[in-house]
């Protein structure tokens, strides 16, 4: 996580933090150390041991039919209309700050769940939005940091997110995902294979809510909203 700075430069510290988490994730996304944990019909999930810190770093990997890059990534992003809609661990989402025209500062609330085990979340991620106008694919990096415009929220818990990938590319007529997540929890004093076992169980949980959204046949897809990092590529592909 990049430490917090009160330089008025503090744009480059950001930077700075993006190239390396961009680094970190490309770097993952070509090892070949993945070990398949769970194949599911709405994808499959690896995991490796992280050789950073004490936990694993999982891998997912799936398909949305009859769907374009374009629709998919309004459904995904937060500043769309969709998202509120399907993903049943989200809270809400916002803007805290946009530092240019593909990157913003956005916080992440997720509820809580098990019956309160795991207590309501938040992050506050940079992301970085990319688009290839050749093939219409979409990808988003995103690394936890700290920003003035949103302290943490009493009574929650800010977790980290260590570089995380999220990429949509073109598959004939579908859309394949893939994504790298890691991230920390913080749950005293449960064991730790009890934790290993829960990033999987929300990172399927979360992919299968959207594979269900987009099949639905109600389910119309507006290509006419801006959306940061994306703007300009929402009609096309």
């Amino acid at each position: 996580m990049m430490p917090a700075t009160e330089s008025p430069d503090y744009h480059t510290a950001y930077d700075v933090a993006m190239q390396n988490a961009e680094n970190r994730v490309f770097h993952l996304l070509h090892s070949l150390e993945w070990q398949l944990h769970t194949e599911k019909k709405m994808g499959s999930i690896w995991n490796m041991r992280c050789n950073l810190m004490d936990n694993y770093i999982f891998r997912y990997e799936g398909r949305i039919p009859n769907r374009t890059c374009a629709e998919v990534s309004a459904m995904i992003h937060p500043q769309g209309l969709h998202r509120n809609k399907w993903d049943s661990q989200s809270a809400g989402t916002c803007i805290v700050e946009e530092i240019s025209h593909d990157t913003s500062v956005i916080l992440h609330k997720t509820k809580g769940r098990m019956m309160g085990l795991i207590s309501p979340r938040e992050t506050l991620d940079l992301c970085r939005f990319a688009y290839d106008p050749v093939d219409g694919s979409r990808s988003v990096v995103m690394v936890s940091v700290e920003n003035e415009k949103s302290p943490k929220t009493a009574g929650v818990v800010r977790a980290l997110t260590y570089p995380t990938l999220l990429m949509l590319n073109p598959l004939g007529e579908d859309v394949k995902i893939t994504s790298i997540i890691q991230g920390e929890m913080y749950l005293q004093g449960v064991p730790q294979p009890i934790i290993d076992s829960l990033m999987p169980k929300g990172i399927a949980s979360f992919f299968e809510d959207l594979i269900k959204y987009a099949a639905k046949d109600d389910t119309k897809v507006s290509l006419n909203h801006n959306l940061i990092g994306w703007c300009g590529a929402h009609l096309e592909n």
